[in-house]
């Protein structure tokens, strides 16, 4: 490896490792990185704390009794709380999730900061938690009667989401109270509920367990290896084994593809399990399936973001350019996708990671909270012209609201590392952390300042290695020791000063950041906006807009005086950009159009949007399917209808015997024609549209034109819309039928009468 020396004298004599080998040299082994325990790390002053704050202080707001409610009432037991809404409602099949979302963010918290009124806040939990597990008799512990498992593992008919995806969440928040906060009730609550699970898992066979796990059952493996990590029981091993679904992971540790149109963090939890089970066992085949996996999302499916998912899912490959819109970025496949690269971080102490891991957390996680309240948002858009919608303190308990709360509590796990006899700065974040005789005391501004310093605390002089993480995103990289200069070329990974420190050694580093582009994977001209590793978010009110511009940033964009920020100048469209991660009620868009100056794709743009505009200037009215607003101006109406996400947009459907409708407005000095847009690769529905009652039309969705979205339209009777100036549009479904689903629906204005 090529070594550098410090000039000066012996006591202050040390050595720069660069990571990366040369032509002629072998490659360094992988290093395996140990992350510090929650309470060796404190944060200071910067976004990182105030996150942190955020999320403890809505932690502390929440009413263990509150909280308990729902189990409460499922172990018929005296009832004290008020009863929560949203997914903890009594009537959300997945209530109970987010208690162990609750728990697990609180032992975080507490380790992290040793929050005694938390600590009993999250003990309360526990023991409420103990006494319905000990009123229901049989060590099942849930918000929801076990006919609900009878129905997911075939046993009985009935309705369900997700079941064993809560019970991993609640399993996962006990682990943690025991790990984390030393809650000794917590881990012999958890062992009740592994044994209870394992007896009903041992009466299903191998294809019926298959059956089963269909069904998503959130991270159950990787809960029950690291219960296992804890027990060393043999019954735990095995009943984590059983719920590997091997129907997902086997292609992917084939290499194979299979990611296209399938639901996102119902998968990623595999992944997980398979990381721990690696952990446990040793078998390459686990550590195959993890690697193959975090290599295909992120060449494939993944945002200069870092995350991934449109609607919930992941789209087909070569097929990002189409995906952008308000429903991107579900939170909870961010922190999952960032859980994976930390497993793969910790065992290789490949920069790789760590640059994607940094990516992900300040463009991923950072935006999804309001650091003046701690709410969190369900998605993080990425089209033009939308803004984030967070939730409410008692009425959300959505899946992301869970995962958020664990992310934010986090936030100081992962800045620095040991390995052997070094000290491995991972993040630059202001920080403080403890490591055996030292304490180093990190200051910095970044990313609103391109540089960090690293203050040695020691009572007496300590020989260690200190390496820091040379990001891929810097240029000509500089640092100092106590003053004075290191020399010596960019190197790939981390770079190590091995020396006695003493008190008060400082060593500054400047890492350069500059302006680019992050063209979209699969479209060259659709590119995110970066500095450094953070993404800019451009504040539009509009559709996605075009910017006709060369490719060097320099020359049309512009700081604006604040940091981080930028605007555009000499451009007929003028756009001012901020991180995204500082983004609350703006509208905004993170790709944009950009073409050299009279290129063939700035003109084949430009048709498409006067295409796009004539269409806007015929339109009498258009619903935006799946967003609140528009369907409560629309007055949807409707029985068991509901709306979802797909990597196209947002539908609504009815189930067989429903409906819905919606007023639109009309024209009745035009021809007016409705246009439904509907995907085609849906089968198996027929339904009829009625306008005013009167049936217009009947629709069979059966494989229409697979893979995309298409257009049917119906030209309204004159008498239909004669002295109207709106109609109820109202699609339900044959007998045995579903009622769409439909993505789009406008009434376009054709001849003038």
């Amino acid at each position: 490896m090529q070594a550098l020396f410090f000039a000066g004298a012996a006591a202050v004599a040390a050595v720069l490792w660069l990571g990366a080998a040369g032509a002629d040299e072998q490659a360094p082994a992988p290093l395996r990185l140990e992350p510090f325990d929650y309470q060796d790390v404190s944060l200071a002053d910067g976004p990182f704390r105030t996150a942190f704050e955020a999320n403890r202080r809505y932690l502390l707001s929440l009413d263990p009794d509150s909280l308990l409610y729902v189990f409460r009432e499922n172990a018929g037991l005296p009832n004290p709380g008020k009863p929560l809404g949203g997914w903890e409602a009594s009537s959300c099949l997945v209530r109970g999730q987010f208690v162990g979302h609750y728990l697990s963010a609180c032992a975080r918290t507490v380790a992290a900061c040793g929050d005694r009124a938390l600590k009993a806040k999250a003990d309360a939990v526990v023991a409420g938690l103990a006494q319905a597990q000990e009123a229901l008799g049989d060590g099942y512990l849930s918000a929801f009667p076990s006919t609900i498992l009878d129905a997911v593992e075939g046993k009985t008919q009935g309705q369900v989401w997700a079941p064993y995806y809560v019970q991993h969440k609640i399993m996962v928040g006990l682990l943690e109270m025991h790990l984390y906060a030393g809650n000794e009730q917590a881990l012999a609550v958890l062992r009740k509920m592994a044994d209870y699970i394992g007896r009903r898992i041992e009466q299903l066979n191998d294809q019926q367990m298959a059956r089963m796990l269909e069904v998503e059952h959130g991270g159950m493996a990787e809960v029950l290896y690291s219960l296992y990590a804890v027990t060393r029981e043999p019954r735990h091993l095995a009943l984590a084994r059983r719920f590997e679904q091997r129907a997902f992971l086997d292609p992917i540790a084939e290499g194979r593809d299979t990611l296209g149109g399938i639901h996102a963090n119902t998968n990623l939890p595999k992944i997980c399990g398979a990381a721990r089970a690696y952990e446990l066992t040793g078998e390459e085949r686990y550590r195959r399936i993890v690697s193959n996996f975090w290599h295909l999302l992120r060449d494939t499916r993944s945002y200069a973001t870092g995350g991934s998912s449109v609607g919930e899912l992941w789209p087909p490959a070569g097929t990002l350019n189409r995906t952008l819109c308000d429903s991107n970025e579900e939170t909870c496949t961010t922190y999952n996708w960032l859980k994976i690269t930390q497993y793969l971080l910790n065992w290789t102490g490949d920069r790789e990671y760590a640059d994607r891991y940094e990516r992900a957390l300040y463009n991923g996680i950072l935006p999804v909270q309001n650091p003046e309240t701690g709410m969190i948002t369900y998605f993080l858009p990425l089209g033009a012209g939308y803004t984030k919608t967070f939730g409410t303190p008692l009425d959300s308990f959505w899946c992301c609201y869970g995962t958020a709360v664990q992310a934010f509590a986090d936030l100081n796990h992962h800045i620095y590392f040991h390995a052997g006899d070094a000290l491995i700065v991972n993040l630059f974040v202001p920080s403080t952390v403890k490591w055996r005789e030292v304490r180093v005391e990190q200051r910095t501004r970044f990313p609103e300042e391109d540089r960090a310093r690293l203050v040695i605390h020691a009572d007496k002089p300590v020989k260690f290695s200190l390496k820091l993480r040379i990001p891929g995103w810097t240029e000509g990289w500089e640092a100092t020791l106590n003053g004075r200069a290191v020399k010596g070329s960019q190197g790939q990974g981390f770079a190590s000063i091995a020396r006695t420190w003493r008190d008060g050694d400082t060593v500054e580093v400047r890492l350069p950041m500059r302006l680019r582009l992050e063209a979209m994977k699969d479209d060259p001209d659709l590119v995110a906006l970066l500095y450094g590793p953070i993404v800019l978010a451009g504040l539009v009110d509009r559709d996605l807009p075009l910017i006709a511009a060369p490719k060097d940033l320099d020359r049309w964009l512009v700081p604006d005086g604040q940091p981080l920020a930028f605007h555009t100048s000499g451009l007929a469209q003028q756009v001012r950009f901020i991180p995204l991660y500082r983004i609350i009620g703006e509208k905004y868009g993170v790709y944009f159009r950009v073409f050299a100056p009279g290129s063939a794709g700035e003109a084949a743009w430009r048709a498409q949007q006067e295409r796009l505009r004539e269409r806007l200037a015929r339109t009498v009215d258009s619903v935006r399917i799946g967003d609140a607003e528009s369907e409560r101006a629309h007055n949807l109406q409707g029985e068991k209808t509901i709306g979802g996400s797909h990597y196209t947009g947002r539908w609504r459907h009815a189930e067989p015997g429903g409906f819905f409708a919606y007023d639109l407005a009309v024209d009745p000095n035009a021809r007016n024609i409705l246009v439904v847009t509907y995907w085609g690769s849906d089968v198996g529905r027929t339904f009829d549209i009625l306008v005013d009652g009167q049936r217009i039309a009947t629709q069979t969705l059966n494989n229409n034109k697979p893979d995309e979205l298409f257009e049917v339209e119906h030209l309204l009777p004159a008498d239909l819309v004669a002295g109207k100036q709106k109609i109820t549009v109202r699609f339900e479904g044959r007998p045995g039928s579903l009622a769409g689903g439909v993505f789009g629906l406008a009434v376009l204005r054709g001849a003038v009468l």
